[in-house]
């Protein structure tokens, strides 16, 4: 059972046009999350390269920075990398959210932090919204920034199924 926080960015994710086949940025209205926007951030992801748009001043207090156009790998543990890339690029690739579990030594209780994709103006999907979901503490406690350390990764969901296509072999029409 996920926190109503991250249930709400889910269910808001889910009910934007075209969920099914990654919708577009613009279509997500960060205000309509009221006061989860502090704690929002927005990606553009690349492989191994992915960059921090916009992040929410919650975030970036937690960090003890602005975080705008800086590397997304930056605020990770180096054993994290690995899992928290294949997260950003299963939300990307099976069109659907994932959620990254781990801790932060300024929050304790450690972090939820569901994403979601999403398409950039190119009509590329290369976009993720993420939602720090503190799982203790609602503020940092009084600590020196330090970088994230991530646990699990839990694929929300069925992925969508791709249409059946009609395929011919060896002159046989098959589905």
């Amino acid at each position: 059972m996920f926190h109503t926080e991250t249930t709400r960015l889910i269910e808001t994710w889910s009910a934007l046009p075209g969920a099914s086949r990654i919708p577009d940025r613009r279509d997500l209205d960060a205000l309509s999350l009221g006061p989860l926007v502090t704690r929002l951030f927005l990606l553009d992801y690349r492989p191994q390269a992915s960059r921090i748009r916009l992040a929410g001043d919650w975030i970036e207090a937690l960090h003890g920075r602005p975080l705008s156009g800086h590397a997304w790998r930056d605020l990770w543990d180096h054993a994290s990398l690995p899992l928290v890339e294949s997260a950003l690029a299963q939300c990307l690739q099976e069109i659907r959210p994932v959620i990254l579990t781990g801790d932060c030594p300024r929050l304790p209780g450690g972090i939820e932090m569901p994403l979601v994709p999403l398409r950039g103006p190119s009509s590329r999907a290369d976009r993720i919204v993420g939602l720090y979901r503190p799982r203790g503490f609602g503020q940092p406690v009084s600590r020196p920034p330090t970088r994230l350390s991530a646990h699990a990764s839990l694929a929300v969901g069925e992925p969508p199924r791709a249409r059946p296509q009609l395929i011919a072999l060896q002159g046989r029409r098959v589905a």
